[in-house]
């Protein structure tokens, strides 16, 4: 069988190409789609340079990960389909591996692959989810020796890889576009498993991965929009209660990590200014908070589309539980 794998790519300059070749080095074959969001550097022009057999989606602007995720989704009709980063490096034998898997579990909807960082670190085996739906990576940071890396069903897919059926993506619909950035995937995923779509976890599944080529780790606008998009699934997932508390467990999250200490600096060196980050805060409580009635709305239709929400969130967050500290 020939998987699809479709890449988002936004200024990833040789890390794009690096990509396309491990995947065209698989031992079983796949078809490669890049979905390329407005880049203002010479990244496609160093893949079209290499030839290689690929279908290249140039937008005109940049959708975000979600929207061109949703792009992706309407250009792929193999049975299996990947959606993933561009800085990515993939095992010669990752899709050999991530098919038998899923011949092995007919009855789940997604296979997720181990994630890890070129120092040999772990990425990700899956993800776990607090009170207030703050996600993190399951393993991350961990030896492989350390983390619990046997096959096992997870919460779903992390989103520099996602690998599902194409009934699945079809049952549950598109990405939210309007999430633009981060927790898009996480909230597509809270559908799949309301929707009765399973994930399992494939540790012979591996794939490389340097984290936030594109957004910069620890950079303001990376905190903008995970929390904005947490904060928008949290009010069309949670019980009613549950969103209540969200300030509270908001301020004393964002308390543990001053205590923790505020990073000198971004990913990409710049100096980290606490008032950029006060602000990034501020405007994303801001602007979930003026969505309620949008996500509130949203809620509805998921109640009457998947049933009791709450009653089958509450039993995600207890099957996934991040061990906070």
């Amino acid at each position: 069988m020939v998987v699809d794998v479709g890449i988002i790519n936004y200024n990833g300059g040789s890390e794009l190409t690096e990509c396309v070749k491990s995947l065209k080095a698989q031992s079983n074959p796949v078809r490669v789609f890049v979905f390329d969001n407005a880049s203002t550097d010479d990244s496609i022009q160093i893949l079209r340079n290499q030839g290689f057999d690929c279908k290249i989606i140039e937008c005109a602007e940049n959708l975000g990960y979600a929207g061109a995720c949703n792009g992706l989704l309407a250009q792929m009709d193999s049975e299996i389909q990947v959606l993933c980063n561009m800085d990515l490096e993939f095992d010669p034998a990752w899709a050999e591996n991530l098919l038998k898997c899923f011949e092995r579990h007919p009855e789940c909807g997604s296979v997720a692959s181990l994630v890890m960082e070129k120092s040999g670190y772990v990425n990700a085996v899956g993800v776990l989810l607090g009170a207030d739906l703050f996600a993190k990576n399951e393993g991350s940071g961990l030896d492989a020796s350390d983390a619990d890396i046997r096959e096992k069903e997870v919460f779903g897919c992390y989103g520099a890889v996602m690998s599902f059926r194409k009934a699945a993506a079809q049952a549950v619909g598109q990405m939210d576009a309007s999430f633009f950035l981060f927790f898009e995937e996480t909230e597509w995923y809270f559908r799949h498993n309301l929707a009765g779509f399973k994930t399992v976890f494939c540790p012979e599944a591996r794939v490389y991965h340097e984290r936030s080529m594109t957004t910069v780790r620890y950079s303001p606008l990376k905190l903008f929009y995970s929390e904005r998009n947490r904060l928008r699934s949290a009010i069309r997932l949670l019980p009613f209660v549950e969103i209540l508390k969200l300030p509270v467990r908001g301020f004393v999250r964002y308390l543990n990590m001053a205590k923790g200490g505020v990073p000198g600096q971004s990913g990409d060196g710049k100096k980290l200014s606490k008032v950029a980050i006060c602000k990034a805060l501020a405007a994303s409580w801001l602007q979930a908070m003026l969505a309620f009635p949008k996500e509130w709305a949203v809620r509805k239709q998921y109640e009457r589309k998947y049933g009791n929400v709450t009653g089958k969130v509450r039993e995600l967050l207890a099957a996934y539980p991040l061990q906070e500290k």
